[in-house]
């Protein structure tokens, strides 16, 4: 008898600390995902906002190669993938607001911050309330990527909890991807206006 009692002990000991393991990766996930910011979902041309800030994204360019003119000089930076450039406008709904967590999302959940490169960059800045400013924000991608690309933009809190975000499907399929990537111009101006 005193074999069975331990026996039992002993399997009632292990299923408690696999219960208790199995607990401790639960509530991880579960706080993570209680601070994921609030996300307004929506599509190229039409307004996507909450109750921060608004966007409508206007267009998309792609090229595999961007120029930068200057007074003396007119260089090209080439990209061995693609640069996609978003070109949106931004209001906000309430006070001030500056854009942060600037992503392109592609296929598979991969996402893309900014380009990086000091010579070309998108032009953003701060948005007051009612008043639609322009906004543009350039990314460098790999080509294969292109297909079911979206644009996610936060705010730029530091803290993400209860923060508002917008998602935009910029309507890129496979084929729509094939012909852009088809006409990339090698010699692209980024636009001011």
């Amino acid at each position: 008898m005193n074999i069975v009692i331990r026996a039992v002990s002993w399997l009632v000991a292990v299923a408690l600390m696999a219960a208790a393991m199995w607990l401790h990766g639960v509530k991880p996930r579960q706080d993570a995902k209680m601070l994921d910011p609030i996300v307004s979902r929506g599509r190229i041309g039409t307004v996507v906002g909450n109750r921060v800030f608004s966007v409508q994204v206007d267009r998309v360019d792609v090229a595999t190669a961007i120029v930068k003119d200057s007074i003396l000089n007119r260089t090209a930076v080439p990209s061995p993938g693609l640069f996609v450039i978003v070109y949106l406008r931004i209001k906000s709904n309430q006070k001030p607001f500056t854009p942060g967590h600037v992503r392109l999302t592609t296929h598979g959940g991969v996402s893309y911050d900014e380009s990086g490169r000091p010579d070309i960059s998108g032009r953003s800045g701060n948005y007051e309330p009612m008043f639609w400013g322009p906004a543009s924000y350039v990314f460098e991608i790999p080509k294969d990527r292109l297909a079911g690309a979206r644009l996610t933009i936060g705010e730029s809190n530091l803290l993400n909890q209860l923060s508002a975000s917008v998602d935009v499907d910029l309507g890129i399929d496979t084929r729509k991807a094939t012909d852009l990537i088809g006409r990339a111009p090698r010699d692209y101006v980024l636009k001011t206006t």
